[in-house]
């Protein structure tokens, strides 16, 4: 009888104290109710390549950029590491992935390596998507590249997409993560009102593709607008062109989401100065500028190409200035984490 009541003595004093530790550590855990959480706290990460576009984010967030490794074996391999814990954290990926494919396979091992490390979400800011004109078939043996690398992002483990003015909004249909696409609409509307007479201002699409962006130029601008209508045979080989709408004495401003080879471009400058253009220069979000279009833009009838940082240009021309992506970046990652529309 004395030992039973000996036990029963010692479960009721640990009773006692189980009780008073779960007390405790009601009082000091980050779950309690009445404490703040930081809700929305994430980490952010830049690839490489992306460090002059990355730090500018960072600044403009306030916040330091995490510790990430990245390394390129002897044998070509591409190889990454996180240097610091991302378990259960939100991971912002800013990641330039233009050509040449390394920075493709990088995202891939990246995004792996985050998934990897336990990370909660992994969104990727990926400012210019390769392959946005294979976004359909062309040819009944040919590939649709646009979904290739939907699908090879998505099976890496990406859970969001944020990037700027897609060649095709179809491609958004590829994905079956959320993918936001940004425009850089803002950004050269306030370029144009800071360098141009708006009196004398016409805007010009180089296609009827570009239809709908342009009509919204000229409702923010309240100016002119004019559409190239072209013929092309083949890819960056353009047949003929045809100008709809008065550019005489105007100061042309043409608005497009890429430059790739210069061609098609500076073929529309020329045209556009023989139709009466006081002057041309042209807006595009990505500068691609392959093989020799810097060349092909410094001896054309353009006056000035404005391209933004989402691909580093090449090569340097007293032609060419680029502007920063870097602040609707930073505004689209913050409502993004706030839960905000990107719209408002």
């Amino acid at each position: 009888m004395y030992k039973i009541l000996a036990k029963l003595h010692f479960l009721y004093h640990l009773a006692q104290k189980v009780q008073k530790t779960r007390k405790l550590n009601s009082k000091n855990s980050i779950f309690v109710p009445n404490l703040p959480f930081m809700e929305h706290s994430f980490k952010f990460f830049i690839s490489s390549g992306g460090e002059t576009v990355g730090q500018e984010i960072a600044r403009l967030l306030n916040i330091t950029p995490g510790k990430l490794y990245t390394t390129t074996f002897s044998d070509g391999e591409v190889y990454t590491r996180f240097d610091e814990s991302i378990r259960g954290e939100v991971v912002v990926l800013f990641a330039p992935i233009h050509l040449p494919y390394t920075n493709l396979f990088e995202l891939f091992v990246t995004i792996d390596a985050a998934r990897r490390a336990s990370a909660k979400e992994i969104i990727c800011i990926l400012p210019y998507l390769p392959h946005s004109r294979q976004e359909r078939k062309d040819d009944t043996r040919s590939s649709v590249s646009a979904r290739l690398i939907a699908d090879f992002i998505e099976h890496s483990g990406a859970d969001r997409i944020v990037t700027i003015d897609m060649h095709s909004t179809s491609i958004e249909g590829f994905y079956k993560i959320p993918i936001d696409h940004i425009s850089m609409n803002s950004v050269f509307i306030d370029y144009i009102h800071a360098h141009f007479e708006m009196q004398n201002l016409c805007v010009c699409s180089p296609d009827f593709g570009g239809l709908k962006r342009i009509r919204a130029y000229k409702n923010a601008l309240d100016c002119e607008m004019a559409v190239i209508h072209k013929e092309r045979l083949q890819p960056n080989k353009v047949n003929s062109m045809e100008i709809i709408g008065d550019v005489n004495g105007k100061d042309v401003v043409i608005i497009d989401d890429m430059v790739d080879t210069g061609g098609t471009l500076c073929l529309a400058a020329e045209i556009l100065k023989e139709a009466g253009a006081k002057s041309v220069h042209a807006l595009c979000t990505h500068g691609v500028l392959s093989g020799n279009a810097i060349e092909k833009v410094n001896n054309s009838a353009l006056e000035s190409l404005i391209v933004s940082d989402t691909i580093p240009l090449k090569k340097q021309s007293n032609k060419i200035k680029t502007v920063s992506s870097a602040g609707i970046l930073a505004s689209s990652i913050q409502k993004i984490l706030n839960k905000k529309s990107l719209k408002s």
